[in-house]
């Protein structure tokens, strides 16, 4: 009986060293470090914090007596999925819009009413969406540049020129109203036509060539996919060498994806700088409701809303304690947009903020933000 056992456990011992290791065993021999790398756990990794895109804060505040009522929108620009755009009432030079409705129109998470405008909404200073220029800038404020994740503010003016093949014509103002003299440009935003009713040089440009150029009088159609170039001197004006055919288009100073001209200047370098009178927004010892724009870094957008015109409620600042709480909260570079009761502010759909007179006003302008997580 002893022997039988002996012979089987030999004829098991034979097998296994025959045989050699199972096919699942050789496998991971074969791919790397053997046992160790079977049996050793992953190492416990903490979680890398990432920063939201968007960040909406109300904060209640007393500042020099006066209760405020802050209500903060801070971007974050390196995000990809994220856009700030500046965008006229129904996307046209001339009108007015409900800031609900943009926002609506546009699906966006949050949108802030913008800066000034002269009379029937056209802007008072430059705007760039998405890359094309629709409106030139004035000689005042700071102009707000975003490209590439990165925001940053230029003073006025801000270059722009028609390029040819072989020459650079200077651009003196883009979708004016009235006319005026010089080298004008009116690209479909302005409406249907150029709204000229006198003689003048003229140019029609579509899809970037020449179709059209000399001597005019009366308004012209302004292509869809294209622009009109005007000039009220019919004598010596560079634009009648632009003959048919040629390859035309606008260029700017710089290529930026979105650009927009705000008022008068409120933070520099971390310092308030804000000043008693305002040439756009008038006298700034006022307390009144208040929005600001304003960048923390390169990278960081900030958007400062201040109700005001409500006792008891909110106050209203004016523009050194507008300047001071946009560095409280860590802002280096600042400016002014509209106010009174312009000021609003829409996040995820609703009216965040009070506007001064109870319901929402006009506007002509506003900027937008979009978030696509994807």
């Amino acid at each position: 009986m002893k022997n039988l056992v002996r012979l089987i456990l030999l004829a098991a011992i034979l097998f296994v060293f025959i045989t050699g290791p199972s096919e699942k065993r050789q496998m991971l021999r074969d791919d790397g470090p053997y046992l160790c790398a079977e049996i050793s756990p992953e190492p416990s990794l903490s979680p890398v914090p990432v920063k939201e895109p968007i960040i909406y804060a109300r904060k209640e505040i007393v500042y020099e007596g006066a209760p405020q009522v802050l209500h903060i929108l801070e971007l974050d620009l390196s995000n990809p999925g994220l856009e700030i755009i500046p965008v006229l009432a129904r996307d046209q030079i001339f009108g007015f819009e409900f800031l609900s409705d943009i926002d609506k129109r546009y699906k966006a998470a949050a949108t802030i009413n913008a800066g000034f405008n002269f009379a029937y909404g056209q802007p008072s200073g430059m705007v760039i969406q998405n890359g094309k220029l629709i409106s030139s800038s004035r000689g005042y404020g700071r102009i707000l540049l975003i490209e590439g994740g990165k925001a940053r503010f230029v003073p006025p003016p801000f270059r722009v020129w028609l390029e040819t093949e072989d020459t650079r014509i200077p651009v003196d103002l883009v979708n004016p109203y009235p006319y005026e003299k010089g080298i004008m440009v009116f690209t479909p935003e302005y409406g249907p036509t150029n709204r000229m009713d006198t003689e003048y040089a003229a140019c029609v440009v579509v899809n970037g060539t020449v179709q059209l150029a000399g001597i005019v009088s009366g308004e012209l159609d302004i292509p869809d996919d294209g622009f009109v170039i005007a000039d009220l001197n019919t004598e010596h004006s560079p634009i009648l060498g632009l003959s048919s055919g040629r390859s035309v288009r606008i260029m700017l100073q710089e290529q930026v994806q979105q650009g927009y001209q705000c008022s008068g200047s409120l933070v520099e370098n971390g310092e308030n700088v804000a000043k008693d009178r305002d040439e756009w927004a008038g006298n700034l010892n006022l307390p009144t409701p208040r929005t600001a724009v304003g960048i923390k870094d390169d990278n960081t957008l900030v958007f400062l809303v201040v109700d005001g015109r409500q006792p008891g409620y909110s106050t209203g600042v004016t523009g050194r304690q507008l300047a001071d709480i946009l560095i409280s909260l860590g802002v280096t570079e600042a400016a002014l947009l509209d106010g009174g009761a312009s000021s609003e502010l829409i996040y995820n759909g609703k009216i965040v903020n009070r506007p001064s007179t109870g319901k929402e006003r006009l506007l002509a302008s506003a900027f937008v933000v979009k978030y696509n997580s994807d």
